[in-house]
């Protein structure tokens, strides 16, 4: 992990090329309408500085999904003075959601057992 990025350009570049993957390929997923080589050019030229083409935030955030590599995120944390985040384990998100589901799944039965005692006391007939 670089400790300085230049600019966001070289962040972006920074990026691509610690990912492993071959430029191009980095380029016809980021442009997949395109024909590769005219996609390779387009994304050499979001990646020079005196270009005029730019990537969007939306597609920065694909580059970095798909590179499994996060310098954009770390220029841009730099840049605003926020700290470098760490990422998080998947096992940590799974466990979350289980209880996010868990947590549903209760609120739901409480509900249907309080309903269900509504009906018994004939305050309700039909419930749409």
């Amino acid at each position: 992990m670089k400790l300085f990025y230049d600019d966001e350009f070289d962040a972006i570049t920074t990026a691509i090329g610690n990912s492993g993957k071959p430029f191009k390929d980095v380029a016809a997923f980021m442009f997949p309408d395109m024909k590769v080589e005219s996609a390779y050019a387009r994304l050499k030229a979001c990646c020079n500085p005196s270009g005029d083409q730019r990537l969007t935030f939306g597609q920065v955030l694909r580059l970095m999904a798909f590179c499994e590599s996060y310098d954009p995120l770390y220029h841009a944390c730099d840049e605003t003075l926020h700290a470098r985040p760490d990422r998080k384990a998947p096992e940590d998100e799974a466990v979350k959601l289980m209880e996010a589901i868990n947590n549903a799944a209760d609120t739901m039965n409480r509900a249907m057992r309080a309903m269900e005692q509504l009906k018994a006391r004939g305050g309700i007939r039909a419930v749409a």
